[in-house]
């Protein structure tokens, strides 16, 4: 028997003279629901019910949507205890046990949600592909499972999930037939946004921390998290020791990755910072100082040509100006290795921050909204980023009200 839990309304309203696209609408879920029908006009509409605690109860309920310029669109929501509904998955995320076999001629790594080690043990060798991975149609990332944490950027040639079947390593006779793969060279920096502590000179990574979780807390199919958690950061010796979990959300249909971070008290005063790697070959930068920092320039993976193909790669990052500071930059002056980096100092007066970033290159066959043909350029990319902030800053209006 179908019990019928909750029937709700949501009116979602796009206040801006521009139309956008796949926006994220989320909602909190009051009951003890097991399933979610979403509708719109009686169409139905992908959804997904994240428990982001787990204590096997939801608490959320997400779906995307296109709305014009002006528009107001009243979705149906009905809450019951009936089998989850199913839908093709546009977000994906995963992280594996490494299968230490070196022998075995098809490694068995062991599917995982989450991952704790205490700050004596790296991880990278031990999680597969050196880290959580989260992806949509448009764009992949992985967080690496170290004391860098670093955003490294998969990019996509087309329209397509393959992750899954590349795990972020793609064989040459998966690039020839399609597939994306690793573009872009961390190094010692924050990669493609990571948050990280500031010394005032350079980043101040993980490495002490009392233990740090790896977790994928969602997996699809309208939107995948990844919750990285260090308890007991100390970033500096007259600072007393935080817990701070950085949520990394890929929606369905984005290229970019929203990220909330919490931590275990207010951190009023403590210097913190994020950022994109300065690319260096040919780096080109855009900055408002006001939180949006973009680059463009030639990257290779793992910074060898030998192995990697290079590519153009563009990154975004963009910050709220209540947690902005200023812009900075850093070399890590290591030889060899262009480990530099463009910084945005941040800082909260609260126990929670909120950003974004966003990352494209020449892979791509499709333009910066996910449509077919369009290829990037460096002012393309920029006017792109100019916008991007501008929707972002100015969000959709959502109201939940009971359904009669």
């Amino acid at each position: 028997m179908i019990n019928l839990l909750l029937a709700t309304l949501i009116t979602v309203t796009n206040p801006s003279s521009s139309d956008r696209t796949a926006v994220p609408v989320v909602i909190p879920v009051e009951e003890q629901a097991t399933s979610a029908l979403v509708t719109l006009g009686g169409k139905e509409v992908p959804c997904q019910l994240d428990d982001l605690n787990d204590d096997g109860i939801y608490d959320e309920l997400a779906f995307v949507t296109d709305i014009k310029a002006r528009e107001t669109q009243k979705f149906s929501v009905t809450f019951s205890n009936e089998a989850p509904r199913q839908y093709p998955a546009k977000a994906y995320a995963s992280m594996s046990i490494r299968d230490r076999d070196s022998k075995a001629k098809t490694p068995k790594h062991l599917p995982a949600t989450s991952i704790t080690v205490p700050a004596s043990s790296d991880a990278f060798q031990y999680i597969f592909p050196h880290g959580p991975v989260m992806e949509s149609e448009l764009v992949g990332f992985r967080v690496y499972s170290d004391h860098r944490q670093a955003i490294d950027y998969y990019g996509h040639k087309s329209l397509t999930m393959d992750i899954a079947k590349t795990d972020f390593y793609p064989t040459k006779e998966q690039v020839r037939n399609g597939s994306g793969d690793d573009v872009l060279y961390t190094g010692t920096t924050y990669g493609c946004g990571a948050l990280m502590g500031w010394d005032g000179k350079n980043a101040v990574m993980f490495q002490k921390v009392r233990n740090t979780t790896y977790a994928v807390a969602a997996n699809g199919p309208v939107r995948a998290i990844i919750d990285i958690t260090n308890k007991g950061w100390q970033p500096y010796a007259d600072t007393a020791p935080v817990d701070i979990r950085t949520r990394y959300i890929l929606y369905a249909g984005h290229r970019d990755v929203e990220v909330q971070v919490q931590f275990s008290r207010p951190v009023s005063g403590m210097p913190l910072s994020t950022g994109i790697v300065d690319i260096v070959e040919g780096s080109e930068e855009l900055t408002d100082k006001a939180g949006l920092r973009g680059c463009w320039g030639t990257a290779c993976a793992g910074n060898n040509p030998q192995v990697y193909d290079t590519h153009t790669v563009g990154l975004g990052i963009c910050i709220p100006q209540q947690y902005y500071k200023s812009d900075s930059h850093f070399t890590d002056g290591k030889e060899y290795l262009p480990n530099q980096a463009y910084v945005q100092v941040v800082g909260t007066d609260t126990d929670q921050l909120r950003y974004w970033f966003t990352a494209t290159c020449d892979m791509e066959e499709y333009s910066y909204d996910g449509s077919e043909n369009g290829k990037a350029s460096k002012d393309s990319w920029f006017k792109y980023l100019k916008t991007w902030k501008k929707q972002l800053l100015n969000p959709v209006n959502i109201i939940i009200s009971p359904k009669n």
